[in-house]
């Protein structure tokens, strides 16, 4: 299978995605700009000639160049050149092709003004790029950062290299494609700590993402975690513990995590204590909250501006939040909350300015992150677009690549594929409390035997013949019509509890409830009911 998808994809992206990539820019700078016919007609022509050959690799900086215009770079790789005499200018993000270093020429150099950023291996389609990776390093080691530059704050040195630009690319052009990791998507390095790892990503980082991942300084972050105690916060030890685990694991470069910890112990609590600890320290910049439904983001909101957590203030006193229906988040937002749904349209469906950036986010918490879909009627009709719960899972998985970010999920019942996506190196969570625990420590008050009522219709069902004439409810009409049953039909206990409504069969299973249930008791007790 993965040798088939290999060869689909790659004469697909030969024949198909140059020629019309190139056509479509081309139609759309004429949209912007006066292009004579004739010359749309020729470049079509040339672009089509040029699909039908094996890809150079200049014809694949020609995509890379598309790439990195949507992400915001002024590029051209045929005019914006070193030895074309093409310098960094202030106040401009340019992506200078062929620049030298004393160990070869950098396919493309990235300045945010006149400061350097980031250095870039550009390959044929079919190369595996994620060995490429070492090119760009040694650009990195051996570039010279002029008079007129401005450092972007190395060198940085971890085993026995010196690096002079932080960020490392490598890419051949063709779109991320997780079967193909390593010969598809941006390869990307940030070399400025050693615990960082290479890793594809679905699309480049714009300027802005560039630069505000250099102002923040991962290594001061963590010590300031490590030195100032988190006992401020409104938490109970465990909750504490929680949130020590979440940082140790930060510490190690851990970028998956998964925390466990059973219903009604805090996980919304512990949540919010740990992004305000995690700001305030300056390890993230912005985070993204995800939900599955828009009640949960909802009541997260209220808690965030309902939790004292700090000088008795809660965290929306103290910093920005976005909440559900605010698209993008401001240059000084911290916290903003979304429904999966919404983000997999943002991500998978739109284009251009409305699109984020993989840099938008260097963190993202998910809420309930061990659930498959399920229908949520608070949903707009637009976002209940997912054929099954293995669409929904691969969708979901598919936007928490798409961010250059810390994955973080919070769940009581961790799911296979709730480990696989949030587990890490070892596939477990990096803490776990759990409900007999809760119990013991006396958090949690433990659960009597659960009561099972069931009638003889339960045990027996429903049961007609063939030809049998039966009263059915038209809801059209709201009359009750006879039908005649063209086969014999059995309803079985599950099947005629979604499907048959029975006002004798709800009564009866309440009569017996209630002689189960004594309100003077401490406690609650749970109905599970099938709507």
């Amino acid at each position: 299978a993965l040798e088939l998808a290999q060869e689909t994809e790659e004469a697909r992206t030969r024949q198909n995605a140059l020629a019309s990539d190139l056509t479509a820019e081309l139609h759309k700078q004429a949209s912007t700009t006066v292009v004579n016919e004739s010359q749309i007609v020729m470049q079509v022509s040339h672009n089509e000639q040029v699909a039908k050959e094996e890809l150079s690799e200049e014809d694949t900086r020609e995509i890379i160049d598309m790439q990195l215009r949507a992400a915001g770079w002024t590029v051209d790789s045929k005019t914006l050149r070193h030895s074309a005499g093409c310098k960094p200018k202030k106040g401009q993000n340019i992506a200078i092709a062929e620049w030298p270093t004393t160990n070869g020429w950098a396919d493309y150099v990235f300045f945010i003004g006149l400061m350097p950023v980031a250095a870039v291996e550009a390959k044929k389609l079919n190369v595996d790029v994620a060995g490429k990776l070492g090119q760009s390093q040694r650009y990195s080691e051996t570039y010279e950062i002029a008079d007129e530059q401005v450092s972007p704050g190395g060198p940085w040195q971890h085993t026995d290299r010196t690096y002079q630009l932080p960020f490392l690319y490598s890419t051949n052009g063709r779109g991320y494609l997780k079967q193909l990791k390593t010969k598809s998507g941006i390869w990307f390095h940030d070399i400025r700590h050693s615990t960082n790892l290479p890793d594809a990503l679905d699309g480049w980082h714009s300027p802005r993402d560039l630069k505000q991942m250099l102002d923040v300084d991962i290594k001061t972050a963590q010590q300031t975690l490590e030195t100032t105690p988190a006992d401020y916060l409104p938490l109970r030890d465990y909750q504490l513990h929680a949130l020590d685990a979440v940082e140790k694991a930060l510490a190690k470069g851990q970028r998956e995590m998964l925390l466990a910890m059973a219903t009604g112990t805090g996980k919304t609590r512990v949540c919010i204590s740990m992004c305000y600890r995690l700001i305030k320290a300056r390890r993230f910049r912005r985070i993204l909250f995800l939900v599955d439904r828009t009640s949960l983001g909802d009541q997260t909101a209220d808690s965030l501006g309902d939790l004292k957590i700090d000088n008795n203030q809660t965290f929306a006193d103290i910093y920005d939040v976005k909440e559900l229906g605010d698209i993008t988040p401001d240059a000084d937002t911290k916290f903003q909350i979304a429904t999966i749904q919404s983000m997999v349209k943002r991500v998978l469906f739109e284009d251009g300015t409305s699109k984020p950036s993989v840099g938008q986010y260097d963190c993202i918490v998910v809420d309930e992150c061990h659930r498959g879909y399920n229908l949520d009627q608070e949903l707009s009709d637009t976002e209940l677009t997912f054929r099954d719960e293995s669409d929904y899972i691969s969708k979901y998985s598919r936007v928490l690549d798409y961010f250059d970010a810390v994955k973080i999920g919070l769940t009581a019942t961790p799911a296979l594929h709730t480990n696989e996506i949030f587990g890490g190196p070892t596939g477990l969570p990096i803490y776990q409390y759990s409900y007999r625990q809760a119990v013991i420590d006396g958090y949690l008050v433990d659960h009597e035997p659960p009561l099972q009522i069931q009638t003889k219709l339960a045990r027996d069902g429903i049961h007609y013949d063939v030809d049998e004439e039966i009263p059915v409810y038209n809801p059209n009409t709201r009359q009750q019509e006879l039908f005649k049953t063209p086969d014999e039909i059995s309803f079985d206990i599950e099947a005629f509890n979604k499907q048959v409504i029975n006002e004798n069969f709800n009564k009866v299973v309440c009569r017996e409830l209630v002689k189960h249930i004594d309100p003077s008791l401490q406690g609650k007790t749970l109905v599970f009911c099938v709507n």
